[in-house]
């Protein structure tokens, strides 16, 4: 791997820490400020507002969030996770398979598309 590749992974793990930490502060440290986040079944959050809204919003239900990496891949600038995420939120815990693929630039994440089963998400929290 080359040294950009492995900055490329220290920036990814860093926000899988943050996750597993439920630490909102740290994953939005590791953004650009006009970066973009995406689960691709849903608009866009453009910007560290719009991300900050959507961590603040996840937080106030989750209690827990484990992220098993199945695979891991970088390509220069790109990072692969396929993994499986298990959390607890809303008092219901829940696993779901997902691929994130982040764009690092400069030491920061400028782009992290999600794939992942909205559905599947919702009917494991549900109420």
């Amino acid at each position: 791997r080359s040294p950009d590749e492995e900055a490329a992974l220290a920036v990814v793990d860093r926000m899988k820490e943050g996750w597993q930490k439920l630490d909102g502060d740290l994953i939005l440290s590791l953004f650009h400020d006009d970066a973009v986040m995406q689960s691709m079944m849903k608009e866009p959050y453009r910007g560290k507002a719009e991300i900050k809204a959507m961590l603040d919003g996840f937080f106030a239900i989750a209690t827990a969030v484990r992220m098993e990496v199945l695979n891991r891949r970088v390509e220069g600038n790109v990072v692969t996770l396929e993994r499986r995420d298990h959390f607890t939120a809303r008092g219901k815990s829940g696993i779901l398979p997902a691929v994130g693929i982040f764009e690092v630039e400069d030491g920061l994440i400028r782009t992290w598309r999600e794939y992942y089963d909205w559905g599947m998400y919702e009917r494991q929290i549900a109420d």
